[in-house]
């Protein structure tokens, strides 16, 4: 389920005509986590490291409202919970690629 978003109340309003001129108009980063604790509990329940780290970065982003914007049509939405599309080697060593709900 989505909302759409009314721009004319949005504080971001502003920057979001800015950037939406652009050709590519999103910026990524990467940082270092340390997970040490994670991948502790992780193997203390049995769980699969992959699925554990992923559900815990998914349930921190659906808490921030912002992480649920997207942009579709030139119009902005904020889905009520956003799921993951990760990338998944193959024994094979070639790729696939997943929907994984939240």
């Amino acid at each position: 389920m989505r909302t759409k978003l009314n721009l004319n109340n949005w504080n971001r309003k502003e920057h979001f005509e800015f950037f939406s001129g652009f050709d590519e108009p999103f910026f990524g980063i990467t940082t270092s986590v340390d997970f040490t604790k994670g991948f502790q509990k992780a193997n203390d329940l049995g769980y699969s490291y992959f699925l554990f780290y992923l559900y815990k970065s998914l349930e921190a982003a659906n808490n921030i409202k912002a992480f649920k914007y997207r942009i579709d049509d030139n119009e902005v939405y904020v889905y009520a919970k956003i799921h993951a599309s990760a990338t998944i080697g193959r024994e094979d060593h070639t790729f696939g690629f997943s929907f994984i709900e939240f």
